[in-house]
This record gives structure tokens, sequence and C-alpha cells, in this order.
């Protein structure tokens, strides 16, 4: 890469994605310093729960551990958040900028649900609450340049129109002075009774805790509220909507009535998890099949009316449906199994995964976040979340050099579809920023990739072992470099180079990425791993991936817990490891193009095979 003078930012080069070459940057520096300033917002937003640094912080809340304290505050987040996307009115970009910009705890939220682009992009389609949300995703890019704007304090008319929007303050912590806010309001599975119930009581078995549970008040029911059979009626719930007396076709996002022939933005009828293949595929006939499979099924065969005055028999039958089910998530996930038998695993058990509780989203909001603040304390830990960090020309070569080594890996991706790719932090970061643009991350996806990306969540630490694993073979094969330079071991090196040799001959060329990273660049091509499997005990701790190195405040003579270095975790020394098994890799899609760039610099050198850190 050629360098200039001055403050003059570099040239980035043209890119090449598998066959497709980009004429600019998917993703440009400037939008990840904008995402880091975003991150630096979250991550003080954190530490001042944790830390109990405001004063409005409820007593009983200040006698939690911080763990306990951040998830509740999570909770409260999700609400607020759920309150918003409910609330909102579609208004010109320039006028949701000054206007209409939810607090900062709602767009932590907003940020997490965005990293989950096929999730998202699949219920933006599918829930009518999110139609006013979906319209503004054309725009999302603007916001990861919001840094500046969440930290401002909102004028009267902001905060006061929130509040008569959404009934609770704009500031998450005059909202937990409020007593209805830290309440959560729930329908009871069977009759439909409203259930008020708070996030965290004496027993353990607020909303927010670990052995949720509420007794819904009306006599003649009396049945016990759970996470579980919330999920249950939020399936068969999900299922019975979109059979409305106007006959509908579903047709690139948008409906056509057959009664009266005007166009109008509709949601699709569809069950979470189904209207996006496994593969990333977006495939509407796809959900249509699913759908029918199940209502055609002899357990939800009465859900369809077949006329209009038998809508109050549906609702009768929806009920029967729940209590021979038992209001139980097992029998639901066997019904669902029988049901879907022709279909393939995979289908199945997305659809599965979306039904774990009552929320109308497909994905557990709290457990997103989570996840992200894994990531993003790894970034403070760095030391990326620093005022003016990348402001010196020199240091701006880490983000160029980062947004390098993700189009690089968008390039695997074309030539490995089916494979599970573990992302670095560097590329990881660079991969976040362009998923925060919604509605372009799914287009340039497609026209690139061929299919949209998602994040897979809950990934145990084994599979991440071994994706990892093999995402450094391919890499070093296609690139001819390191992927990993952080000083971890990286895979056997002999195995890796007679591999190279075997590929060389397979595609008949060279693609390149080879670059002089800056040291402190090198700490960042550690695995991230903020998607490894989560319980409710360790949900923003874990093994896998966690960093090493020295980077971030520390004070002296203090151990840092995520320094611990487990190679025998992360490599297992066997014969296995060290003897390449080409059959175990993945199959290679098709040779793409080569990566080249303006200039090309010699490899860095790759570390010995489970060298140990001097």
């Amino acid at each position: 890469m050629a360098r200039t003078s001055g403050n003059t930012p570099t040239r980035l080069p043209a890119f090449v994605v598998g066959a497709q070459r980009a004429p600019r940057p998917l993703v440009s520096p400037e939008h990840v310093k904008g995402h880091l300033r975003l991150l630096k917002t979250f991550h003080n937003l954190r530490i001042t729960v944790e830390d109990c640094k405001d004063r409005r912080i409820p007593e009983y809340a200040m006698q939690m551990d911080k763990d306990a304290r951040w998830r509740w505050f999570v909770h409260l987040a999700v609400e607020r958040f759920e309150r918003w996307v409910n609330s909102l009115q579609f208004v010109p970009l320039e006028k949701f900028v000054t206007a209409h910009i939810p607090p900062l705890d709602v767009w932590m939220v907003w940020h997490a649900y965005l990293l989950n682009p096929c999730w998202y992009a699949e219920d933006c389609e599918r829930l009518a609450v999110l139609q006013q949300l979906r319209l503004l995703n054309t725009f999302v890019v603007g916001s990861i340049n919001i840094g500046k704007v969440v930290k401002l304090k909102p004028s009267n008319t902001r905060a006061e129109d929130w509040h008569k929007k959404t009934g609770t303050p704009f500031n998450p912590f005059e909202a937990m002075t409020v007593t209805e806010d830290t309440f959560k309001q729930l329908e009871c599975p069977r009759c439909r009774t409203l259930v008020y119930v708070p996030f965290v009581n004496n027993d353990g078995t607020g909303f927010a805790e670990g052995k949720f549970s509420v007794m819904c008040p009306l006599p003649g029911c009396r049945l016990k509220v759970t996470h579980n059979n919330l999920a249950v009626a939020k399936f068969v719930r999900d299922l019975s909507e979109g059979d409305d007396e106007a006959q509908e076709h579903f047709v690139a996002s948008v409906l056509i009535c057959v009664s009266t022939g005007v166009f109008y933005l509709c949601f699709t009828a569809a069950c979470s998890g189904s209207l996006f293949a496994p593969s990333g595929k977006r495939d509407a006939r796809h959900a249509k099949v699913i759908r029918d499979q199940l209502m055609q099924s002899a357990y939800f065969a009465g859900l369809r009316p077949s006329a209009l005055n038998e809508r109050l028999v549906r609702l009768d039958r929806i009920k029967e449906i729940k209590e021979i089910i038992g209001y139980s998530l097992e029998q639901l996930k066997e019904a669902i199994s029988t049901s879907l038998r022709n279909c393939s695993t995979a289908s199945v058990t997305r659809i599965l995964s979306a039904y774990t509780n009552g929320s109308p989203f497909s994905i557990d909001l709290v457990d997103a976040v989570l996840r992200q603040c894994q990531f993003t304390a790894q970034m403070d830990e760095l030391g990326w979340l620093k005022s003016g960090v990348f402001r010196e020309t020199t240091k701006r070569e880490i983000l160029e050099h980062s947004v390098m080594r993700y189009h690089a890996f968008l390039d695997l991706m074309t030539a490995y579809p089916n494979s599970m790719l573990v992302p670095t932090l560097d590329i990881d970061l660079v991969w976040h920023t362009h998923q925060l643009m919604a509605s372009r991350y799914g287009v340039d996806c497609e026209m690139y990739v061929g299919q949209c990306v998602d994040h897979e969540l809950s990934v145990t630490e084994s599979r991440l072992c071994s994706a990892f694993d093999d995402t450094c073979r391919i890499w070093q094969a296609r690139f001819q470099g390191s992927y990993m330079q952080c000083g971890c071991p990286v895979p056997d090196e002999n195995s890796v180079h007679k591999f190279v040799r075997i590929f060389r001959n397979y595609i008949r060329c060279r693609s390149q990425i080879q670059v002089d990273l800056h040291p402190e660049h090198l700490p960042a091509t550690h695995p991230s791993a903020h998607n490894a499997l989560l319980t409710f005990e360790t949900t923003c701790t874990g093994t896998f991936g966690k960093m090493h190195h020295t980077h971030g405040k520390r004070k002296e003579n203090q151990s840092c817990p995520s320094t611990t270095h487990r190679p025998e975790r992360t490599y297992i020394k066997s014969e296995r490891a060290t003897q390449l098994d080409l059959d175990r890799l993945p199959p290679m899609h098709s040779p793409a193009m080569p990566v080249r760039f303006e200039k090309e610099l010699p490899a860095p050198p790759i570390p010995s095979p489970y060298s140990k850190r001097g």
C-alpha cells in the first residue's frame, strides 16, 4: 500500500471479493472510527451501571453483584426498546437525527439487534411492530457516526416527546426511579390476563432472573407463567397470524392487495427462522412451504379458519392447541419436528431456536447485548476506544489494514460458502461496522458473496476452535500469509506449507494479502469469539478466545482475568492436529480472482507451531 505524507489519508485500493471488484471499500476507516466512538459510549454506560456511579440507581440494585446489576439494566433497556419501536413514526432522516434519536440504552439494544443481520432482516419483514423501523434501515448507515450525538443532552422537546410516546423518562437512570418501569407486563398464555412482574425480587423469580415464574392472578386460571409457556404462546400466535380477508401476494418486499390493487408495505406471515434458509439465502417460498406444512399437520390444523365468521372459533382452537401441548415447550418442539419431518434438520433447528421465551423478536436481545459487551471490552483492552487513538497517520493504517483484511475475509467466504469462518478481532470490528448499515449490508452481501452473511449465535467452544483452525489454514493457503499475528499458536506450519503447494496447483494462481501490520495492530489478530455459547451464570465471561496480551489499562501488580492463555484448550496437540487431514478442510466453492493490492510487501514470519510466548 502506498503511503502519503502528512495527515493525508492513504488511498485504499480496489478490492476483489470472489468474482466481483468493488470500486471502493464496502466499509471505510471513517465508518469504523464512528463505530468505535459508539462502542465507547456503550462501554462507559456499562461502567456507570456496574460501579454504581449514578445515584439514581435503586438501593436494591446496588446490593446486586455487578454482573447481575448490568443484566438487570439490559433487561430494562430491552423493554424500553420494545416501547420505542411500538411508538415509531417515520420521519425524514435529518429530523430523526436531530429530534428522534433514542436514548443511549435503546441505541445499545438496536446496535446488538443489527449485529444479527439475517434475524434482524427477517423480523423487519415478519413483524408488524418493526415496520416503521424497517423504513429507517436505509438510513441506519448514518448511525455509526452518532457517537458524538448520543452524548449530547437531549432538548426538552425531544425528552418530552419520548416520554409522551413511550410512557417512560428519556434518561434510563430516571426511568429506574419510576416504579412502573421496573415491572414487566405480560399476558397469561392461557387466559390472556395482564400480569405484572418485577424484573428482580427477593426470591429470585423476577423476570430478569434465572428462576423466573409468576402465578396468573385470575382465580379461574392460576397458571404458573414461565419463559417456556410464554414461548409456546408466541409460536401459536405467530402461526395463526396473517389470515386476513385480504388476499395478499408477496413480491420483493411490496405487497399488492388483490381486492383493491393498491401497493403497500406490509409484514410477511411467517414463523421465526423460516424466511432465511440456514445458508443465508432469503426464500419467501420456503417460508410459505414451512408454514403450510405446520398448518396442515394434525397438531395445528385448526388454526386456519375457512370463513370469516369462524375467527372466534379459531381463538378457541388456539387455546385448545396450547392445552393439548400442555403449555410445554418440549412438547411443542416435538410437534414442530414431527410436522416438519420432511424439512432439513438445519431449518427445523433454526426455527426452534427462535422460540425460547415470549419476546416478539426472534433472538434474545438481552443475550445479544451481553455478547457485544464482551467484544466491546476486548476493544477497550486493545486501547482502540481511547479518544483520538487513530488521529495519527501511522495509527490510521491500523484501520486501513483492518478494512483490507475484512474484504479478504469476504473473499474467503465466496470460496467456502458452506464453512463457518471465525474472524479475528480487527476483521470482526469492520464486519460489525458493515452490519450496522442494515439494508446496504444485505445488498452488498448478495452482490459480492451471493447470500446474507450472518453471525452465528451460541457456538460451542469446541466448534469455534475447530472452525478457527480451518480458517487459519485456508487463509494461509489462499493468501500466502499468516491469518493470526498476535503471537498465539497457529496450526502446524509444515502441514500448512504442504497444503499450500497442493492448493496452488489446484487454483493455478497466486492470491496475496501481504502487508506489514502496525505493531499495535498485531494483538487485534487474535480470534474473536463473542458468539461462544453463554449460560446464565457466565453471561459476560467465557474462556475461548480470551486475549492474553498486555494491552489496556490495568493497575500495577493486578492480574487481568482476561489474560489467561490456555493453548491446550484452543489447539489440542494431537496426531490429528499436527497431521493435516485434507478431507477435514471444507471444499472450495470456486477459485476466486486474486486479491492484490497496490504494493505487495513481504509476508510476516509464521510462528512455530505451539510456540510459547517469550
